[in-house]
C-alpha cells in the first residue's frame, strides 16, 4: 500500500457561506496570518528594478496554472523581439542562487517548476529575488518575469497578472490555514493589472462565473490545452498518478481526452518520488495490464532511471484575445 499522502483539505473549497467547522476552529490562526501579510507588504521596500518586472502569481496557495501561463508569457514576449528572463524562488529546490537552470538541473536542486520553465526560455533561480533580477540584467535580460512573486514585498513591479482558476477561483474565500488564500482578495486585486481567467481542458466556453471581480481590473480570458497528439499512445488502459495542488483536474482532463482511467493515485504537491514509489506504481500497472500517466510536472521528479514507460501529459496555455495581452505588455514596456 501506498503511505497517506498531504494535500489541500477539501474544506478549503466549499462555497464560502456554507457550514465549516475545521476552517472557523482555524480562523484565529488565519487572523493572524492576514497581519503578518499585510505588515510585509506595508513595509516591504518595493524597490524600482533597473529592468521592467512583469509579475505572475496567484492569490491562493499553488494550482492555478501559473506556471503554463509564464511560458506562453515568455514566447509571446520572444515573439514581440524581447530577451524576457524568468526569476523564480525554486520552490522545493536546495539552491540559493542566482543561478540559471541548465539542461542537467535536477529536481532537487532547482525544483520542478523551473525546469518546466527552463523549455522556453531562459530560468534564474534565485531565493534573493532582487539578486536573481540583477543577474538577469547583467545577463541581458531587457524583461524579467517574476514567477511567483506576487506577495514579495522587495521589488516594484511594473505590470502584476493574478492567474485565477474558473472554476476553483478562490475557494472558501478564507486565509491559511483556514482557506487557500495566501492573503486578502480585496487586497490582493487592489495591486493587480490584470486577472489571467483560465478554463481547464474540457470546460466549456469560458463565460465570467459567479463572482463579482473589480470592474476596473481586465480579464484575459485564457484555456488550458493539450502540447501534442495523444492519440498516438492514449490506447488501453491507465493508472494515473500525480502529485499536484489539484489532482481532480488533470483526471477531469484525462476523461475529456478519452482516457480509460483504471485507478489512480493522488501524492502531495510537489511530492519527491521515491524508487519504491516508481517500483509500486510498476506492479499494479502490471497487475491490471495498464499504463502509467501523470502529468509533466511530476514527470520531472521521477528519477530518470525509472521514467522509461511513463507517459506524461503535456499542457499549454491558449490566450483568448492574445493581441489584448500584447498590447499590455507592450504598453508596459514601452514606459
Amino acid at each position: 500500500m501506498f503511505p497517506v499522502m498531504l494535500k489541500a483539505p477539501k474544506f478549503w473549497f466549499k462555497e464560502k457561506d456554507a457550514i465549516n467547522i475545521p476552517s472557523l476552529i482555524l480562523a484565529p490562526i488565519s487572523k493572524c496570518w492576514e497581519i503578518v501579510i499585510k505588515r510585509r507588504l506595508l513595509k516591504g521596500d518595493w524597490e524600482i528594478m533597473p529592468v521592467p518586472i512583469i509579475c505572475v502569481g496567484n492569490l491562493l496557495i499553488g494550482g492555478a496554472g501559473k506556471t503554463p501561463v509564464t511560458q506562453a508569457i515568455q514566447t509571446l514576449l520572444s515573439g514581440m523581439g524581447f530577451k524576457a528572463h524568468v526569476v523564480s524562488r525554486g520552490y522545493g529546490g536546495k539552491l540559493k542562487g542566482p543561478a540559471y537552470v541548465s539542461e542537467i538541473s535536477s529536481f532537487s536542486d532547482v525544483g520542478d517548476e523551473p525546469i518546466l520553465l527552463s523549455k522556453t526560455g531562459p530560468v534564474l533561480i534565485a531565493k534573493d529575488r532582487k539578486m536573481g533580477i540583477y543577474k538577469a540584467f547583467e545577463n541581458g535580460a531587457n524583461v524579467i518575469l517574476l514567477d511567483d512573486g506576487f506577495q514579495n514585498s522587495s521589488t516594484a513591479k511594473d505590470l502584476s497578472l493574478v492567474v485565477v482558476d474558473s472554476r476553483i477561483l478562490f475557494g472558501n474565500q478564507r486565509i491559511i490555514p483556514s482557506g487557500p488564500l495566501r492573503e486578502p482578495i480585496h487586497s490582493g486585486l487592489n495591486r493587480a493589472d490584470a486577472i489571467v481567467l483560465i478554463d481547464q481542458m474540457g470546460s466549456n466556453e469560458s463565460k465570467l462565473p459567479n463572482f463579482n471581480f473589480p470592474s476596473n481590473i481586465p480579464i484575459i480570458k485564457a484555456k488550458i490545452k493539450s502540447n501534442q497528439d495523444i492519440r498516438t499512445w492514449s490506447n488501453g488502459k491507465f493508472i494515473a498518478f500525480s502529485g499536484i495542488a489539484h489532482p481532480k483536474k488533470f483526471l477531469n482532463s484525462l476523461n475529456f481526452l478519452g482516457f480509460e482511467i483504471v485507478k489512480s493515485y493522488n501524492f502531495s504537491d510537489h511530492y519527491n518520488y521515491k524508487k519504491k514509489d516508481i517500483e509500486k506504481l510498476q506492479n499494479v500497472a502490471r497487475s491490471l495490464r495498464a499504463k502509467l500517466v501523470t502529468t509533466e510536472k511530476d514527470f520531472v521528479r521521477i528519477p530518470i532511471s525509472l521514467q522509461e514507460n511513463i507517459h506524461f501529459l503535456p499542457i499549454h496555455v491558449e490566450f483568448e484575445k492574445p493581441e489584448m495581452l500584447k498590447n499590455m505588455l507592450r504598453n508596459t514596456l514601452s514606459r
